[in-house]
């Protein structure tokens, strides 16, 4: 596991719980750390879309952005979050991909094939 990655997963564990939660804080811990898990997946999922994005014609207006994505990826776990906001975000990810998916089909397709010789 990667130093940053090491930091980052303790500061999660020393974050204080809410206040207010009384004896299910660790519950509700846990509960913050599943939502926050879940937003980093759909950031990294589009995040990861980048070098494609690039061959699109008007894929650099989506990758100008991409900066406040990463920006936000940062601080993620110091935002609060209920699980209907999560489902939005997660939404709103699975209708971006598929939106893509069409033109990053065709521009794979007008891509020279590279070949190799066994």
């Amino acid at each position: 596991m990667k130093a940053k990655n090491i930091s980052k997963l303790a500061r999660r564990r020393v974050r204080p719980a809410r206040p207010g939660l009384g004896k299910g804080a660790w519950a509700g811990q846990r509960l913050d750390d599943n939502l926050a898990a879940r937003i980093e997946n759909c950031l990294h999922t589009i995040l990861e879309l980048e070098p494609d994005l690039e061959r699109l014609q008007f894929g650099h207006y989506l990758l100008r952005d991409f900066k406040v994505l990463k920006m936000f990826l940062s601080h993620v776990e110091d935002i609060e979050v209920e699980e209907q906001d999560v489902l939005r975000i997660e939404a709103a990810t699975e209708n971006f991909l598929r939106e893509l998916r069409e033109p990053l089909a065709q521009s794979d397709s007008k891509r020279p094939k590279k070949y190799v010789v066994q």
